[in-house]
């Protein structure tokens, strides 16, 4: 396989989370879908008298990822894209492989979430103690580690998937600096 041909497959497998992240900021800074911002815990506290997963896990983030990774994966999967397309994405099953990306990278955010609100760091936060390093790195690795378990189990090539994750931390770090700039997070 040719490097233009590796880069243009991580590229696809990339973009069933890129795009709906990216779909996400907007969504948030421009204020629509409002009536999906609902917390996914409807404001529920486990036993610990702390929030499941927190105010900014919301059905907003679920439709935005699973519709969306459901929407690339279904266009990347045309039969004229083959040669692009990591073959995990490929043929008729791509909207329903998308849809277990965009699940799959939730219930990672998820969680990464609820260990966090059982630690006491509370949502878009960061812990101010020696910690901080290790849990920046878990919030920028939290969903891709998922997807990337995911994407072995479907068959995936090993080495595709640990390209696409190193890449894609990487661009959820840039991301996350976006969100932190149009104030969508706070340190």
């Amino acid at each position: 396989m040719s490097a233009l041909v590796f880069a243009s497959q991580l590229a696809s497998l990339l973009a069933t989370v890129l795009v709906p992240g990216i779909a996400l900021i907007v969504v948030l800074k421009q204020g629509w879908m409002r009536r999906l911002a609902i917390p996914l815990d409807a404001g529920s506290t486990w036993g610990d008298g702390r929030p499941v997963f927190g105010r900014t896990k919301t059905w907003l983030g679920v439709v935005i990822y699973v519709g969306g990774a459901s929407i690339v994966a279904g266009i990347l999967g045309h039969p004229d894209l083959h040669q692009w397309v990591a073959p995990i994405l490929r043929g008729p099953r791509s909207v329903a492989v998308g849809f277990a990306i965009g699940a799959v990278y939730v219930l990672g955010e998820l969680v990464n979430s609820f260990v966090k609100r059982r630690v006491g760091i509370d949502s878009s936060t960061e812990t101010t103690s020696r910690w901080r390093a290790l849990q920046r790195l878990a919030d920028l690795a939290d969903g891709i580690i998922a997807v990337s378990v995911l994407l072995l189990a479907l068959g995936a090539a090993p080495v595709l998937v640990a390209a696409t994750a190193g890449v894609g931390v990487a661009v959820h770090a840039g991301t996350d600096v976006m969100m932190h700039r149009l104030r969508l997070k706070s340190h």
